[in-house]
């Protein structure tokens, strides 16, 4: 590919979210739940009406949904001069989310092709990875829409550790359609992969144990630490927690270490040697 691995996540998670914050959008500007954004008072006993809808909201939500039409004719219609679309006005918001979601998904399908075509890719990131400098673009691109009206993603806890801190602290984000991808964020170290990287790997070791719902706080007391990472604290071998365990120096749990424990064998052992 033409571009580095951490831009093409970003690009296919965006895209991935487009249809949902299309939504988002959408129900926010119904004009019947808006709110008067800017009441004016003027000379006559009658205020100036206010703006039923924020302007951003429908330039953005029109931007978002010729963004995905625009490049699903361009994949589906390689040889068809771009038609000029602009979203319905007034149209429901399950009915935008559902007309572009058929357009992502055009585009996640052909979104490897595009990244190894060095004009088309350079034109995609432009439209979804760009951010502009002011609160109020002239253009909306997703990332812009997505930093302004972010959406809450549907997560879970996996029963694996994080493969680069050990840490049971990786958080699986499914995907929002049939061919997104579902990633995995670790809290503690920020790794992060998704299920196409390295094969499918961590498609396979995260979905290999049950994953727990995501609630207001951690999936367990991070003080319970993996064999490794309490070797790594103590600076010893994992043979030397194992024993310090059996010896009831360190409690235990399913295989992980109580790391209060984990520290007063260390601090015992610095003033045996003072």
């Amino acid at each position: 590919m033409l571009i580095c691995q951490s831009c093409y996540r970003s690009m296919r998670r965006l895209i991935d979210d487009a249809p949902d914050l299309l939504a988002h959008l959408r129900s926010i500007a119904d004009p019947t739940k808006a709110r008067a954004y800017d009441a004016v008072s003027v000379s006559s006993s009658r205020p100036e009406l206010p703006a039923p809808v924020a302007a951003d909201l429908l330039d953005a939500s029109n931007d978002v949904a010729v963004t995905l039409r625009m490049w699903e004719d361009r994949i589906l219609h390689p040889d068809v001069d771009y038609r000029r679309y602009h979203l319905a006005a007034g149209i429901e918001g399950d009915v935008a989310a559902d007309q572009a979601r058929w357009c992502a998904d055009v585009l996640l399908a052909g979104l490897d092709a595009i990244a190894n075509d060095k004009r088309q890719a350079i034109a995609l990131g432009r439209a979804v990875l760009d951010r502009s400098m002011t609160s109020s673009p002239d253009f909306w691109t997703i990332a812009d829409v997505a930093a302004k009206w972010s959406l809450e993603d549907r997560m879970r806890w996996a029963e694996a550790a994080c493969p680069q801190c050990d840490m049971k602290a990786v958080r699986v984000l499914p995907p929002r359609s049939r061919v997104g991808i579902t990633r995995y964020l670790c809290r503690e170290c920020e790794w992060e992969a998704n299920d196409q990287d390295d094969d499918g790997l961590w498609a396979a070791v995260f979905s290999s144990a049950e994953a727990v719902p995501l609630g207001d706080g951690m999936p367990h007391d991070p003080r319970w630490l993996t064999l490794a990472a309490a070797a790594r604290l103590a600076r010893v071998t994992t043979g030397t927690v194992r024993r310090w365990a059996e010896r009831e120096k360190v409690k235990t749990d399913a295989g992980r270490y109580w790391q209060p424990d984990v520290e007063a064998v260390i601090e015992e052992r610095k003033a045996g040697a003072a």
